[in-house]
């Protein structure tokens, strides 16, 4: 079994953005850069049936600027096999489709069993590149994936999310999942994965061969502006004994000041 799992550097959700000085970006001094969160869990499901069927290769592959490269060895720290990278001028300025159909021909030369990817990036929240992967390879694919383990065969069960539990299907040929969470948190690499994964090679892959003018053109959300969120005011303590009289001043505060009840 050959899984390929796709990731996606942005910024870590514990560091505090700043808006650029042009209002639509956010400012990249300082910021530390990780793996997308829901790519995490996507990386982990993968390890997770490696765990189980030793005879697994993990490919990790991005496509993205040249720092992505740490996001690759973070996923090799973890655990995956080997890494590909997709890179050169332009790459932060490409929509999901674009980034979608450059990844399809990078992906469709490996002829993975399984491509695996998180249901969204923590930078847009687009959710576009895992159904749009799909699409452009022509395989089917399976949103809000939990886990997958080996089924029958050669076929692999996937657990999905839906509303008010969980759904079990199978593919027995290649596809596309979009991960939602693992039952388990992604794995810390431990200190020697590590070593070893800065010493591992990662192929790379000129963007210009994998995605041509006519993708670069393809219309795409723009930013218009982008703005932090207002500043939270002071809390106020309403104090008392009088159970029924809190419960009117907070209504008050409620209706006329927060404008939250009519």
């Amino acid at each position: 079994m050959h899984i390929l799992v796709c990731v996606k550097q942005v910024p870590d959700s514990t560091v505090r953005v700043k808006v650029a000085p042009d209002g639509k970006a956010i400012a990249t001094d300082g910021i530390t850069w990780a793996i997308s969160a829901y790519d995490e869990y996507a990386v982990e499901l993968a390890l997770e049936y490696k765990d189980a069927e030793p005879a697994t290769v993990v490919t990790a592959v991005s496509l993205g600027p040249a720092r992505s490269r740490d996001a690759l060895r973070q996923a090799l720290a973890m655990g995956c096999d080997e890494a590909a990278l997709v890179t050169g001028d332009g790459t932060e300025s490409l929509g999901g489709l674009a980034i979608a159909r450059g990844l399809a021909k990078v992906i469709a030369e490996r002829k993975p069993d399984l491509i695996v990817c998180g249901k969204q990036a923590s930078d847009d929240d687009a959710g576009l590149v895992g159904p749009a992967l799909a699409e452009a390879l022509g395989v089917p694919f399976i949103p809000m994936v939990t886990s997958i383990a080996k089924g029958d065969g050669a076929g692999v069960r996937v657990t999905k999310e839906v509303d008010g539990g969980h759904e079990v299907w199978r593919t027995d040929g290649p596809a596309v999942l979009s991960v939602h969470k693992s039952a388990k948190e992604p794995r810390y690499p431990s200190l020697p994965a590590i070593m070893k994964a800065k010493k591992k090679v990662i192929a790379e892959t000129a963007l210009s061969s994998v995605v041509d003018d006519a993708a670069r053109a393809v219309p795409r959300a723009q930013i218009v502006s982008l703005e932090p969120p207002p500043a939270r005011g002071g809390g106020k303590i309403l104090k008392g004994d009088d159970a029924k009289a809190l419960a009117q001043d907070l209504a008050k505060l409620l209706r006329d000041e927060a404008k939250v009840l009519s």
